[in-house]
């Protein structure tokens, strides 16, 4: 009896080693992960010479599925849409690279946004800041397919991530509820995009890097109201010009680094990648799997 329960059990552990066996057989031993983009891509804000999210997501996703990654970033900061389909299509190694990538990995939109809030910054009301987003929307649109576009028929198979934007300055100006609505308007074409695409994956940061520690609805009114206290509805205030040029580093979201009060600090990357490993985390088969 004991003799045939020492067989079973050295069966039983025996199927179990081959079952894992097999299951690490069918990954990749070594992915190539491209990133494109803007400064999120770049990397600006970050200390830690990590290029941003790119060699973050490279040290969870080694961690997590034990596959050597090989990264490829290709952003740079103040490009529009255009200028990132421009300057890629003109890099040879850019291309290469694109073409042998397991995934793809984008940054896009932030300055196309900013460069149209900047043009209207002079309007009247709210509402009218609001028509000028909206009249850029198509330009936008056309831009953003034309990008995604050219990176597909490069890599014919590669599932690309493409990350939203967030509103960095709602901490300071947290009753302008139009600047929030004007960031997911251009969020909506990413998210859209990738819904009628089953090669792009949408990845938002707009709760986690908008509302940073404020992250219960309690705390956000509260910082609602201060915000309207202190009349700090308008973007040329002197509480928002104050805090932005101070001598001190001081910033109210922690996930936004002081030397710009614009882009992710250290922590604002760390939280970029998690949620770029999570959502490669459902579609694994698209880029681990041989």
């Amino acid at each position: 009896m004991q003799r045939k329960m020492y067989l079973f059990l050295a069966s039983l552990f025996a199927f179990f080693i081959v079952g894992i066996g097999t299951v690490n057989a069918d990954n990749k031993e070594k992915i190539n992960l491209v990133a494109v983009g803007d400064s999120l891509t770049e990397g600006i804000g970050d200390t830690t010479k990590q290029q941003g999210y790119t060699k973050r997501t490279a040290k969870k996703l080694t961690k997590k599925y034990d596959v050597d990654v090989n990264t490829s970033n290709y952003g740079k900061a103040g490009d529009r849409s255009d200028q990132i389909l421009a300057r890629i299509k003109a890099n040879s190694q850019a291309k290469k690279n694109i073409k042998q990538a397991d995934a793809i990995v984008l940054t896009v939109g932030g300055n196309d946004l900013q460069q149209t809030l900047f043009k209207a910054i002079f309007s009247k009301s709210q509402s009218a800041v609001t028509k000028h987003v909206e009249q850029a929307m198509p330009d936008y649109t056309e831009h953003l397919t034309e990008l995604t576009d050219f990176l597909k028929k490069q890599n014919k198979d590669a599932p690309i991530y493409l990350f939203g934007n967030y509103n960095p300055l709602y901490v300071y100006l947290a009753n302008r509820e139009d600047l929030n609505d004007d960031v997911k308007i251009y969020n909506d074409i990413n998210a859209n995009l990738a819904s009628v695409d089953d090669r792009i994956y949408y990845v938002s940061t707009f709760k986690t890097l908008t509302f940073g520690q404020y992250k219960t609805k309690a705390s956000r009114e509260k910082l609602r109201k201060t915000s309207q206290n202190a009349n700090r509805g308008s973007l040329n205030n002197k509480v928002v010009t104050k805090t932005l040029t101070a001598e001190k580093n001081v910033e109210l979201n922690r996930y936004i680094t002081t030397q710009d009060h614009y882009h992710p600090n250290n922590l604002g990357y760390d939280k970029m990648s998690t949620l770029l490993v999570k959502k490669m985390s459902g579609n694994k088969q698209d880029w681990l799997k041989k």
